[in-house]
């Protein structure tokens, strides 16, 4: 079983949106997802420029050389011998490699702030969108709650006319049916103006999930 709760009178006050002044780009998951794929590019042309560094790796082995002219005392006794060694090396010749890796990590950084400013305009855009939408829906509501008043008024007054006998009661029902028409508009109107906030909340990046 499902149970409808809702307050439109408590809806009716949450209506009212204050425009932010700029969209907050930090706030947006889009941007955040470009600030993380911005740290991996960085870490990525560092992890190119330490290719010119030389490379040092050191190893050690340790060995028992078991020895003894006789087969079966073979490893009654153990000789050891260990190495220890240190290896430097630096490339001297790739091709390039290096320099078009290094070269294509900064590229790709640069494109990322071209992204970086697309995504800005995007957000600004869609900021507007959303706010042009919001305004225009609010002012529906405002129309369509004008309405949804006249229309009460016009049922009272023509339900007083017919208990006066001036109206049919034809008339009644008809007023009755406007009346609640007026109802419906206004409460579509109420839920797509509490839509088009979320919305305008989503592009300021001011919207809490």
């Amino acid at each position: 079983e499902l149970k409808l709760v809702y307050d439109n009178k408590k809806l009716q006050e949450e209506i009212v949106v204050v425009p932010a002044e700029a969209p907050s780009y930090p706030q947006r998951v889009e941007f955040q997802q470009l600030k993380t794929q911005q740290r991996l590019l960085q870490a990525n042309l560092r992890y190119t420029k330490w290719n010119y560094l030389p490379r040092v790796s050191f190893f050690a082995n340790y060995n028992l050389i078991g020895q003894n002219n006789n087969f079966s005392k073979i490893y009654h006794e153990a000789f050891p011998n260990s190495l220890l060694g240190l290896t430097l090396s630096l490339p001297i010749f790739q091709g390039g490699s290096r320099i078009q890796q290094t070269r294509l990590a900064q590229l790709e950084l640069q494109k990322l702030d071209w992204d970086f400013q697309d995504l800005k305009l995007g957000i600004n855009t869609e900021y507007i969108t959303a706010l042009a939408e919001y305004e225009a829906s609010l002012n529906d509501y405002m129309v369509s709650k004008e309405n949804l008043s006249l229309a009460q008024e016009v049922y009272k007054t023509i339900q007083l006319q017919y208990q006066s006998g001036v109206k049919t009661y034809l008339d009644v029902v008809i007023a009755e049916t406007d009346l609640r028409t007026a109802e419906v508009d206004m409460l579509d109107a109420l839920y797509l103006v509490l839509s088009r906030r979320i919305d305008v909340q989503k592009a300021a990046g001011t919207i809490t999930y």
